[in-house]
């Protein structure tokens, strides 16, 4: 498929003022792939092409979903369980009502992540400890009222999953969902990657510059996060969301996919960081590890999908959106982090949505 004029004069521009460096675009519809594109540089050395990984941020959160799920369906836990069944050292300001529904959901509470998680990473902090924080963080309301976005919620997950398996987090997911899926260019935590100078660099990380930068370093890679620790190529997580779509191949069974694409919040009130001017409550339908956009959300993800539609961003300036109405997935993969100007970040990625939907819409139509 010719690549649509607008999305690479857009991505040339971004390109040109430096406000990133490279990019990868993947296209699915009706389950075949029909663009790919590679403009720029994935990192200093390599430029960006089919066998760049690019570190997904925040969408690692729905691997890390249907890694909790596949453990729900083989009966090692359940979506109403509460968490201190499992973690019985969560105590106190009513964490003891947090359930693992909450927690997929991001109703559960909790804040965001460490207010002094640069320092954190500077310090190289281990997982365990990062845990430890969470557990004495305060909650902003009683779980299942509100819905806040927070990274600690994957924490509490992936330590459960932990303590009922006896398996590492990052050896279920890849044995649960990266295995079974065929996703062999997709890593957890990043530094299983075979060449590391595929990996690409991303502007203006925490801690950027240091020995712990997220993402950049070697501590950054090798630290398994289930928030924001897997790396993929474009075409992996295309595939990865294809498994979601109506008619895509499934590892999970057809009632979990249903359950993880629809809303799942019980229309509570609440925030998403990157997008505002939806009303003093407003209302973030989420999914099980998915983001929605719907009525109370529109245009998430782009103006050009439908209200049936899932994704989710990452802040190290990626977006993979599923549209079942259009049958359609879009992938796109930058390198610089929202820590450099949320606005211009969302901007960019709305842009590139936005041109290369209607470019392809009109060429397979």
């Amino acid at each position: 498929m010719h690549v649509p004029n607008a999305l690479d004069a857009v991505l040339n521009r971004y390109i040109t003022h430096d406000e990133i460096a490279g990019a990868q675009i993947v296209v699915m519809h009706r389950g075949a792939v029909v663009l790919e594109h590679y403009v720029g540089q994935a990192n200093h050395t390599m430029p960006a092409n089919v066998q760049s990984i690019w570190p997904l941020a925040s969408i690692s959160k729905v691997y890390a979903a249907a890694t909790i799920m596949r453990l729900v369906e083989q009966g090692v836990l359940t979506l109403n369980m509460h968490a201190t069944s499992v973690l019985p050292e969560l105590q106190g300001d009513l964490r003891n009502e947090i359930r693992v529904r909450h927690l997929l959901t991001h109703t559960a509470g909790m804040i965001y992540e460490s207010p002094q998680m640069a320092e954190r990473l500077r310090a190289h902090t281990s997982l365990v400890d990062m845990y430890a924080e969470a557990l004495t963080s305060p909650l902003l309301f009683a779980p299942g009222t509100q819905l806040s976005y927070s990274d600690y919620h994957w924490l509490l997950l992936a330590t459960m999953a932990e303590r009922l398996t006896g398996t590492p987090f990052a050896e279920l997911m890849h044995q649960l969902v990266l295995m079974p899926m065929g996703l062999t260019q997709t890593f957890f935590p990043t530094a299983r990657t075979p060449d590391p100078a595929q990996i690409a660099y991303v502007r203006g990380v925490l801690s950027e510059g240091t020995s712990g930068a997220m993402y950049n370093s070697d501590y950054g890679r090798s630290l398994a996060h289930p928030a924001f620790g897997v790396s993929a190529s474009a075409r992996d997580l295309a595939r990865f969301a294809w498994h979601f779509m109506p008619g895509g191949p499934r590892v999970l069974s057809e009632p979990t996919v249903r359950a993880m694409t629809r809303d799942q919040t019980a229309g509570v009130p609440g925030s998403y960081p990157i997008i505002s001017g939806l009303g003093a409550q407003p209302l973030h339908a989420w999914g099980l590890g998915w983001a929605l956009q719907t009525a109370h959300t529109p245009a998430l993800f782009s103006e050009l999908l439908s209200f049936e539609s899932f994704g989710h961003h990452g802040a190290s300036g990626c977006q993979v959106m599923a549209d079942p109405t259009q049958e359609l997935i879009v992938v796109a993969l930058t390198n610089t982090h929202l820590n450099t100007g949320i606005d211009r970040w969302y901007v960019r990625l709305q842009t590139i949505a936005a041109t290369t939907i209607a470019g392809v819409m009109t060429q397979v139509r």
